[in-house]
């Protein structure tokens, strides 16, 4: 779920600095832009743009790395349930029988 930046109230910080100090590193102008309009597994970086730099909330960077990561995962499993009460008695015995559970 994409959640609207508040320029009103949010804390806004340049894009590059959050993601600096998130992961360690800082990333390509062309990755910024395919974060921002082409997204990752579905997953688009809420961003806004003031003076001519983009800026971006703490909790925006930290959805799009969950959104992203979730949908990574519901793509590599087929769509499997992360919850193991979520699955059908079929997955159970399909899971069983691949001894994967």
């Amino acid at each position: 779920m994409r959640t609207a930046i508040d320029t009103e109230h949010d804390e806004l910080r340049p894009v590059m600095d959050v993601i600096k100090r998130r992961l360690g590193k800082r990333i390509s102008p062309p990755t910024l832009w395919r974060w921002r309009l082409k997204g990752v597994n579905g997953a688009k970086l809420d961003c806004v743009r003031v003076g001519g730099s983009w800026f971006t909330t703490e909790a925006a960077f930290a959805e799009f790395l969950r959104t992203q990561t979730q949908n990574a995962l519901a793509a590599s499993t087929g769509g499997m349930p992360e919850d193991p009460a979520e699955r059908s008695p079929e997955m159970v015995q399909r899971l069983k029988a691949e001894r994967l559970l």
